[in-house]
């Protein structure tokens, strides 16, 4: 499949909200990828098909040298063509430009297949956020990538 990495747009936000509703039990609002258009310390990618059909988009937050993964998402129909993984492997790219010491994100503890793609993508376990999720009320786990350390490696090792 075909797709491009470009950054988000205003022209996005209804196709992300709609994506959002499919993908998560207690979704962002189209007002807030708004919010994220003039936020100097966020970073929002979309993959779009060659007639600019959103598959999918990853947000990030950095602060200092934080790197705050916010979401990720492929539509259901798309999922398991590299989509994610290329969303991933961008964030990793930013994060080395910009001297970030890691990138960090949760997932929900019985997303198996999230936690498999974060980890052949570096991420490690380090912590669980109790009752993180609503809608089920689920815990997270707190997944983290060290970034500094590695300089441009793209693996790690969870210990």
């Amino acid at each position: 499949m075909e797709y491009r990495l470009i950054p988000m747009e205003e022209k996005h936000l209804l196709a992300l909200a709609a994506l959002e509703r499919i993908c998560f039990s207690d979704p962002w609002s189209e007002n807030a990828f708004r919010a994220e258009l003039d936020n100097p310390g966020s970073r929002f990618m979309v993959a779009q098909d060659r007639v600019g059909m959103l598959l999918g988009y990853l947000g990030l937050h950095y602060v200092l040298d934080e790197g705050y993964i916010a979401n990720i998402a492929v539509d259901p129909l798309f999922r398991r063509q590299g989509i994610g993984s290329a969303l991933l492997e961008d964030a990793v790219d930013f994060a080395c430009q910009k001297g970030l010491a890691f990138l960090t994100l949760e997932v929900r503890k019985s997303n198996l297949g999230a936690q498999t793609l974060y980890r052949e993508h570096g991420f490690c376990p380090v912590g669980v956020r109790k009752n993180y999720y609503r809608n089920p009320l689920e815990d997270a786990l707190l997944m983290t990538r060290q970034i500094k350390e590695e300089g441009n490696q793209n693996e790690t090792a969870c210990h």
